[in-house]
């Protein structure tokens, strides 16, 4: 069953999303659009422009993804920016 949360990003402060389950696919929706946003999905800590996070513009848009996790532990999502975009993170 998909599960999805929804948050407000604080400026420059790390958010963490861990969803109930280990999910094959993870979906990153910048909601409103009104800051880039970034983060990592394999439980490392995104910085703002920083190597080895990935980047959502700041438009309204979608990222997905398929990755591998280890069986057993909940997918884990962690996203920061300079503004405050309203996100949404959904597995399935």
């Amino acid at each position: 069953m998909p599960d999805s949360r929804h948050l407000t990003l604080t400026p420059n402060t790390v958010a963490t999303v861990t969803l109930d389950y280990d999910y094959d696919n993870v979906e990153i929706v910048n909601v409103d659009g009104t800051a880039t946003v970034y983060f990592t999905i394999d439980g490392s800590t995104p910085t703002v422009e920083g190597n080895g996070t990935i980047v959502l513009p700041a438009a309204v848009s979608g990222w997905s993804t398929e990755y591998n996790r280890p069986r057993g532990s909940a997918a884990e999502v962690r996203l920061i920016s300079t503004g405050s975009p309203k996100i949404a993170v959904r597995g399935w």
